[in-house]
């Protein structure tokens, strides 16, 4: 299993709209796609937020073949959906990661 990590940080102007747009409609078109088991998304807890709210958005991929047709079909369409509705009011930076053990 993959997990497929990004990391927002979101101008508090526009905090609760871009919340709204992620449950709406980031979220649903992201798992249309069909090759992301499921996600979570989460807030980031004990860092500043002077500049704005820290989520990260956890992907799960059942395979890295899934996870590589995400990549290839879906993920810059998803990016510029992001851009599209909320160009310069954040940051985002990806990671991704190998479950080693999870518990069943």
């Amino acid at each position: 299993m993959l997990i497929y990590n990004v990391t927002y940080k979101i101008d508090r102007a526009v905090h609760g709209q871009w919340l709204k747009f992620a449950e709406r409609d980031f979220l649903p078109v992201i798992m249309e796609s069909g090759a992301v088991e499921g996600y979570d998304l989460t807030r980031l807890l004990g860092v500043d937020e002077l500049d704005g709210l820290t989520y990260c958005l956890l992907l799960r991929f059942a395979s890295r073949p899934s996870f590589n047709v995400y990549q290839e079909k879906f993920q810059l369409g998803h990016q510029k959906m992001m851009d599209g509705s909320f160009a310069g009011r954040y940051v985002s930076f990806p990671s991704t990661l190998d479950v080693v053990l999870r518990e069943p």
